[in-house]
């Protein structure tokens, strides 16, 4: 019986499955020594735990990605078709007010100062508002007044991340997701330092006004309560943060389930010229289209698409 190729097919699978985790590690390794340059002083000790990081921010990875993945487009950002494409009419006021955005995002320009390339890649992202109006309807031969719909619009729009190509976007925009619960946990750390601190203060106002009054006064007795009760609180919070572990615990916390900070989901719109919300059944002309609804922890929402630049948009005419 010849065993050799079912040995050689073993090796072989090994020998992928090594060079595939290897791949992982150092991808891993990449965003976490990104993490440690912008965070690595409001997160002590995150070199110190650089390997065992490396699943929980893979697994992480898997999850931004399909977050990523829920991003529509790229929409071709031409200010000329702003009478033309439903994403662009329905964002903005006008094709100038498209291309002032574009020429006065510090990032395009910079990237185009910077790059040869004609063409850019970005994420743009905008917040969506919603207000209650009152129109005019025609339902078949019967003309109906104030009638009252939903409005959307959007403001507070924003490009970034632009590049000679989506996928180089698509990674910058993954950091910035990394970034987001890295920020999370330096955010926790430093409120328990800020909050320490404001105890200490406490704590000291205490002890001084104890020593006003005699021993077994029921005043004293009040502030040796406050001073207890502050003392505890302290060693509390010294006690969340007494060892190197326990600072990278708050960043493993939240890459454990980043769902509970981050989540989006694919929205669908249906608009009328003026911005009305239409129901699916409507016949009216109507600007149709998805964006991505992006949520972080602190119930901020964003919608976001990828688009397409070119140098000439930038261009006033």
């Amino acid at each position: 019986m010849n065993f050799s190729n079912p040995i050689r097919k073993h090796f072989v699978y090994k020998s992928a499955l090594k060079k595939r985790r290897g791949r992982i590690a150092n991808e891993s390794l990449t965003v976490i020594d990104r993490m440690i340059e912008t965070f690595g002083n409001k997160i002590p000790y995150l070199a110190s735990y650089r390997s065992e990081l490396v699943p929980l921010v893979h697994r992480t990875d898997r999850y931004l990605g399909k977050l990523i993945d829920l991003i529509p487009g790229p929409v071709v950002f031409d200010p000329d078709r702003w009478d033309r494409d439903p994403v662009i009419h329905s964002i903005f006021e006008s094709g100038k007010r498209t291309r002032e955005l574009l020429s006065g995002s510090k990032a395009l320009t910079q990237f185009f100062k910077n790059s040869a390339a004609n063409v850019g890649f970005a994420l743009f992202t905008t917040e969506k508002q919603e207000k209650s109006v009152f129109v005019s309807e025609k339902e078949g031969e019967i003309f109906r007044r104030d009638v009252l719909r939903k409005a959307i619009f959007f403001e507070k729009h924003q490009i970034a991340a632009p590049s000679d190509n989506l996928a180089e976007t698509q990674k910058q925009f993954r950091y910035q997701l990394f970034s987001d619960l890295f920020a999370m946990a330096a955010e926790t750390i430093s409120a328990l330092k800020q909050s320490r601190a404001q105890l200490e203060v406490q704590r000291d106002e205490a002890v001084a006004k104890m020593a006003l009054y005699a021993d077994g006064s029921d005043t004293r007795k009040t502030f040796d309560a406050l001073h207890q009760e502050v003392e505890g609180k302290i060693k509390s919070i010294d006690k969340s943060l007494k060892s190197p572990k326990d600072y990278v615990t708050y960043v493993q916390n939240l890459l454990q389930k980043p769902e509970r900070q981050l989540s989006a989901r694919p929205v669908s719109f249906k608009l009328s010229k003026m911005g009305i919300l239409l129901d699916n059944a409507s016949a009216e002309a109507a600007n149709e289209f998805s964006l991505a609804e992006f949520e972080i922890g602190n119930g901020k929402k964003r919608m976001a698409t990828w688009i397409r630049v070119d140098r000439s948009f930038l261009i006033s005419k």
